[in-house]
C-alpha cells in the first residue's frame, strides 16, 4: 500500500484568488497538516477545467512527497478541477482522500451566465459533469467527503453539492463564499483528514 503524506492541497472556485482558503490553510498547518493552497490560472474557468486540472496535476508531483499519496480538498468549482485530475488523468493513484466544498457535482443554474467553455462544463446536464458521474464510483477509494449547505444560492439546485456516493455533512453557512472559512467546515475537513491517516 502506497503510504499517506500529510500534504493537504486546497483547490479555491472560480474567481477566487485564495482567500478564502487561507484560514483552512492555516488551521491545517497548525493541526499538523502541511497545506498549501494551489493559485490556478485562469481561475475564471475560461480556458476550460481540463486546464485548470492540469495545473494541479504539477502541483501534485511538485509539493507531494513522492512515493506517498496526498489529500485534496475542492471548494466550489475546485471540486470539480479535483474530480477531472482524478477520474481523468491517474489521479485517483496520488490521492488517498478527497473533500468536496460546495461543489456543483451536477452543475449549477448561474453557469447558464458564463458564456465560454468551463461555464459550459459547469451548466447543468453538461457533457463535461455527466461523463464524470457515470464514473463517480471510481472515486470511492477516495472515501470521498461532501460538505454543503442549504442555503446556497450560488449551487442551485443546493442539492448539486452533495455526492452520492461517500460522507456527507450539511452545516448551516449562510453564504457559499463564507463555507471554506467556517470554523465547522474546517474542524470537519480536520477530523476526515485525521481518519483517513489513522
Amino acid at each position: 500500500m502506497t503510504p499517506k503524506s500529510r500534504t493537504v492541497l486546497l483547490i479555491p472556485g472560480i474567481f477566487d484568488y485564495g482567500w478564502s482558503m487561507r484560514r483552512m490553510e492555516q488551521m491545517l498547518n497548525e493541526a499538523g497538516f502541511s497545506a498549501h493552497y494551489i493559485h490556478l490560472k485562469y481561475n475564471s474557468g475560461w480556458h476550460g477545467l481540463e486546464h485548470l486540472s492540469e495545473q494541479l496535476q504539477r502541483s501534485v508531483e511538485t509539493l507531494a512527497d513522492k512515493g506517498h499519496t496526498c489529500a485534496l480538498v475542492g471548494f466550489s468549482m475546485g471540486g470539480i478541477v479535483a474530480r477531472y485530475y482524478l477520474q481523468s488523468m491517474g489521479g485517483l493513484e496520488r490521492v488517498y482522500k478527497f473533500i468536496a466544498i460546495s461543489s456543483p457535482h451536477f452543475g449549477s443554474f448561474w453557469a447558464n451566465f458564463l458564456p465560454y467553455k468551463g461555464g459550459r462544463q459547469l451548466r447543468i446536464g453538461s457533457q463535461f459533469l455527466e461523463q464524470l458521474n457515470n464514473d463517480m464510483e471510481s472515486l470511492s477509494c477516495t472515501a470521498p467527503v461532501s460538505i454543503w449547505t442549504k442555503y446556497d444560492i450560488t449551487i442551485l439546485p443546493h442539492s448539486s453539492a452533495l455526492l452520492p456516493i461517500g460522507t456527507s455533512y450539511e452545516v448551516p453557512v449562510k453564504l457559499h463564499r463564507w463555507m471554506p472559512s467556517d470554523a465547522r467546515v474546517i474542524d470537519l475537513v480536520n477530523r476526515e483528514l485525521r481518519s483517513a491517516l489513522a
